[in-house]
């Protein structure tokens, strides 16, 4: 009899401790860690991505290498050439599928 209610109570631990191991949370975080262009690190403030270029640049087909939360996804996708002479946008959504944020970025060409 004991034998008995020893199996069901280490049946009990091992299923108790098997169903905890497996789930894992997944992260909320969303953010755009860095912004960088040709080796040119874009300003981020806020959800704000900026970068002054010099006189004559060309900001029209820009692929930007786009750092962002682990376990993110970032859309349109680092890489992706973009016209930055007006506001591109960048929608971050984090791992769990949640949690998003939209970021612009936009070149500023001196005169």
């Amino acid at each position: 009899m004991k034998s008995k209610y020893l199996v069901i109570a280490l049946l009990a631990t091992v299923t108790f401790f098997g169903s905890c191991s497996s789930k894992t949370e997944k992260s909320s975080a969303c953010d755009i860690e860095s912004f960088t262009v040709d080796g040119k690190t874009w300003d981020i403030s806020g959800l704000n991505i900026t970068a002054t270029y010099p006189k004559g640049t060309d900001v029209s087909n820009l692929k930007p290498n786009i750092t962002f939360s682990k376990g993110a996804a970032v859309d349109p996708p680092s890489g992706a050439g973009k016209d930055f002479s007006s506001a591109v946008t960048y929608k971050v959504t984090a791992e769990d599928g949640k949690a998003q944020k939209t970021y612009t970025a936009r070149a500023t060409v001196l005169n």
